[in-house]
């Protein structure tokens, strides 16, 4: 199987009851480690302006060409999973289902936890990773019902964290968003005419169906409320890559 990430965004504003917000689509963008040049030009000379990123904030997706045939299976699992435990956990989802985590335990649940591990080694090797790592995970589901949301929070003792959509009704379904990790940038706000990935304080990212999102276990990140008619169903994770003894 061949992971392709992509790092391209496209930001406009949206006005919502939180901080300014940035809505950020799939296409094909700048991507935020490169370094677009600014140019002015007077009278006497050209001033060359180069901004140089530093300690950017990364969210990597990529998306299951066979995500139909693999969501469907996982579907029948999580609806058994219900069955069995219809109270759940209660963690960060506000009126939703949670299970508890421990599906890197369940051998059934091995397509979906094989594929998270390959694409966190895959992102670890493109950040420059020791090699010969081991990476340990956790995962659980969220079925988050009409009505129901996630608080926002992060995922401490965890190198990445990430959410893989199984099943949801776009765009109704609400977005996962991320909350600037620059606390003293909240002192003030830029007079911007647009956001940018510079000057929002939040960002949100449009889910869909097949589409696996990781992030650092660090970046503060929460979920919109559903207001489709249908569940919207995730699988979360965390992982830690450790040195082999």
């Amino acid at each position: 199987m061949c992971l392709l990430f992509t790092t391209g965004v496209c930001i406009e504003r949206r006005k919502t009851g939180r901080a300014p917000v940035s809505i950020i689509s799939s296409c094909t963008g700048v991507s935020g480690l490169e370094r677009p040049r600014i140019t002015h030009k007077n009278k006497e000379k050209i001033l060359q302006i180069i901004p140089q990123p530093l300690f950017p904030s990364m969210v990597w997706s990529t998306r299951f060409d066979d995500h139909a045939t693999l969501n469907a299976e996982l579907m029948k699992l999580i609806h058994q999973m219900q069955e069995k435990n219809p109270a759940g956990v209660q963690n960060t989802n506000v009126k939703g289902w949670q299970s508890p985590n421990n599906l890197q335990t369940l051998p059934e649940f091995n397509p979906i936890n094989q594929r998270i591990l390959q694409a966190c080694q895959r992102i670890g090797e493109s950040i420059h990773f020791m090699p010969n790592l081991s990476y340990l995970h956790q995962a659980w589901v969220n079925v988050s019902p009409p009505g129901a949301s996630n608080k926002i929070h992060y995922h401490a003792n965890c190198h990445f964290s990430g959410v893989y959509y199984v099943s949801l009704k776009a765009p109704e379904c609400g977005s996962i968003y991320f909350r600037d990790p620059r606390v003293a940038s909240r002192m003030m706000t830029y007079p911007v005419t647009q956001l940018s990935e510079f000057t929002a304080e939040e960002i949100q990212m449009k889910p869909e169906e097949g589409r696996l999102y990781v992030f650092p276990g660090w970046l503060e990140h929460g979920v919109e409320e559903n207001r489709s008619d249908r569940d919207r169903i995730s699988i979360s994770f965390n992982v830690l890559a450790t040195q082999q003894r």
